[in-house]
């Protein structure tokens, strides 16, 4: 199906690399990277294209590109789904998916690649299933060389004030831009920490977000389902995250157009033996249907249903059986490492975590000024941390020039705004951001002419980058977890010395943008 499988580094540089059929050239990772790097109109390279006679598919894990290529007509979406699989496989035996996790455990993860592909043919992408195949350990990492590869680190996040960019951060345009955290930091911040000390089987309610004495290591997340020999997998946890993807668009008035969700409940097992596992949601959930209309799940939220799914799809091990009386996911048997519990989709109206608005300003000859607010409405006890926004000048000769001027009030250092010429596009990133905080940002745009008619149309629309740790937009929420069984009641040596009394069980909540843009 495939004829070559590689890894590139951000930077470009071939770190994996494994032939399969030997009928593409040699040189197919610097074709690719040049290729994907400087794609057509400055755009981003889409994630199927031909170039040579070659196709290239490629998914993007962790800063890291993860490539294929064949000269066949083989499916895409197959492809693309094999390479993602590929990627969750490697992060969960070497702990993170970066470039020194990759060299230190060259040997493993060629021999993953032996297992999973068999001449070019997928054949196993279970975790599970390769650990009886799978004879090489993991290379152990410095818990520095993982702080940026998982946003599983609230810990570290805290202690560095997110993700340090070290030298410049870029966006996904490849811009370069001011020493802030990445907008990508998922879990600066525990929206809910489920304690450990609770004996097993005990439900751990979520109540009270924002449990203050409890922590998680640094390297909590970001270590390998096979370190057996390593001193923190003694210890048992569980990670249940709550992610999701808002999209929403503004009209040039601040009105929202269209807005839904795309959230998934992310499962991240590091729990010995086979215990079993329950995950309760939100008693008031309805799926499908609201307010009497038909839904596959009637539930007994009913007409006082608070949070709406238009649809939803399930892991292969969660048993439903459950469901539909109690909103209750059992699982019997859950699979070691990181796995997607659950997929949703809701469209139901919620409170966009910002709110945006443009004023143009025409007063004076040979300038247009145009006024950029963002208001944060989610509430003062929640922070995001590296909000960026871009904003796109006209690309037409009648701008000569732009300049970005920051409001006098800002902290010095809070906040940073570039106009770079060669993408026409303002950038403005904003270090942290309380609820409730309203930002301005002035855009000066020089012209040829006293006065341009119709530039307004030209601009825009505005766009936001941001990650916001304990906020959640559909209000679905994980009311319990218990674990059952697999000889976790038992007390055992923990990673600190001590002694511990059952799992470890976390519920974070992370709100992400995916396509969050305002029309001016």
């Amino acid at each position: 199906m495939i004829s070559q499988l590689f890894i590139l580094a951000p930077r470009g540089d071939t770190v994996v690399k494994k032939e399969f059929r030997f009928d593409v050239p040699k040189n197919t990772p610097e074709v690719f990277f040049r290729a994907a790097r400087f794609w057509r109109d400055n755009e981003k390279a889409p994630a199927v294209f031909h170039e040579r006679g070659v196709n290239y598919l490629h998914v993007k894990a962790s800063g890291m590109f993860v490539v294929a290529t064949t000269r066949r007509n083989a499916s895409p979406s197959l492809i693309l789904e094999l390479l993602l699989r590929v990627a969750r496989v490697i992060k969960d035996y070497c702990g993170v998916l970066t470039e020194d996790a990759l060299r230190k455990n060259a040997i493993l993860v060629y021999e993953l690649l032996d297992e999973m592909l068999d001449h070019g043919y997928a054949q196993s992408t279970n975790t599970d299933s390769l650990k009886h195949r799978v004879h090489n350990e993991p290379a152990p990492l410095p818990v520095g060389n993982a702080d940026g590869a998982h946003a599983g680190s609230p810990a570290n996040a805290r202690r560095t004030g997110g993700r340090a960019v070290s030298g410049g951060s870029r966006n996904d345009g490849g811009v370069a831009f001011g020493n802030f955290p990445n907008a990508a930091t998922v879990f600066a911040g525990v929206s809910a920490a489920m304690s450990g000390s609770g004996v097993s089987g005990g439900a751990v309610k979520v109540s009270g977000m924002g449990t203050a004495n409890a922590r998680i290591a640094a390297d909590a997340t970001a270590r390998s389902v096979l370190a057996s020999n390593s001193q923190v997998s003694n210890r048992d946890e569980i990670f249940v995250d709550v992610v999701e993807k808002v999209n929403v668009t503004f009209s040039a008035a601040g009105h929202v157009v269209a807005q839904d969700v795309d959230g998934a409940i992310r499962v991240r097992n590091f729990l010995h033996g086979e215990p079993r596992i329950r995950v309760a949601l939100s008693e008031d959930l309805v799926i499908g249907g609201r307010f009497g209309e038909s839904s596959t799940f009637s539930g007994s939220g009913g007409d006082y249903a608070t949070c709406f799914l238009d649809d939803c799809n399930f892991h292969e091990c969660a048993d439903l059986s459950s469901f539909d009386a109690e909103r209750v996911l059992n699982v019997d048997v859950a699979p070691r490492g990181e796995f997607a519990l659950m997929n949703y989709r809701s469209s139901a109206d919620f409170e966009p975590p910002f709110l945006v608005e443009t004023n143009f300003f025409e007063d004076v000859e040979y300038q247009v000024a145009c006024e950029i607010s963002i208001r944060a409405t989610f509430s003062n006890t929640l922070a995001c941390s590296g909000l960026v926004v871009k904003f796109p000048v006209p690309k037409s000769k009648r701008v000569v020039a732009a300049t970005a001027a920051i409001a006098k009030s800002a902290p010095a250092g809070s906040q940073h705004a570039a106009y770079h010429e060669h993408d026409r596009v303002v950038l403005w990133q904003l270090k942290r951001v309380k609820g409730g905080e309203t930002h301005t940002l002035r855009v000066s745009m020089s012209t040829r002419e006293p006065r341009a008619p119709n530039i307004k149309k030209e601009c825009g629309p505005v766009s936001l980058s941001f990650a916001v740790p304990s906020l959640n937009a559909s209000r679905l929420k994980v009311r319990y977890l218990t674990i059952d069984g697999g000889g976790n009641s038992k007390k055992r040596p923990g990673a600190g010395g001590g002694v511990n009394d059952g799992p470890h069980r976390w519920v974070r909540y992370v709100t992400k943008s995916n396509n969050f843009v305002a029309r001016v």
